[in-house]
């Protein structure tokens, strides 16, 4: 258990953003390429971003039952991965806090991106 004597050490939410665009960016281009692969149609190379490119943006958010695999491609990029690390470590910086409370906040913005629309 952690006493009351010890110190907070704030931590840099801005990098941790960044860091955790790049990881949920590069998972996004990895399920595009392979929705890219599995269309139907002959589409290029190119199609893993201007086709299925939304899926880099934000994880499945399909228009239909009938497109499930077609993303909006108008979202920021990795806007999941970079808005909870940023959530995350900007609460617990407000707070000097480092609890559960601050992932929950974090994930709590993080789902309302898919939320929005384009």
């Amino acid at each position: 258990m952690a006493s009351e004597d010890e110190q907070y050490h704030p931590k840099d939410a801005v990098k941790a953003a960044i860091n955790g665009t790049m990881i949920t960016g590069a998972a996004g281009g990895l399920v595009s390429a392979i929705q890219n692969t599995l269309t139907k149609r002959n589409v290029s190379a190119w199609g893993v971003f201007t086709r299925t490119g939304g899926t880099i943006a934000v994880f499945g958010r399909p228009y239909s039952i009938g497109e499930a695999f077609m993303s909006c491609s108008d979202d920021p990029a990795a806007a999941v991965g970079g808005t909870y690390e940023f959530t995350r470590f900007a609460s617990a910086n407000l707070r000097e806090k480092d609890d559960s409370l601050n992932t929950a906040i974090g994930g709590f913005l993080a789902g309302s991106v898919l939320g929005l629309r384009c």
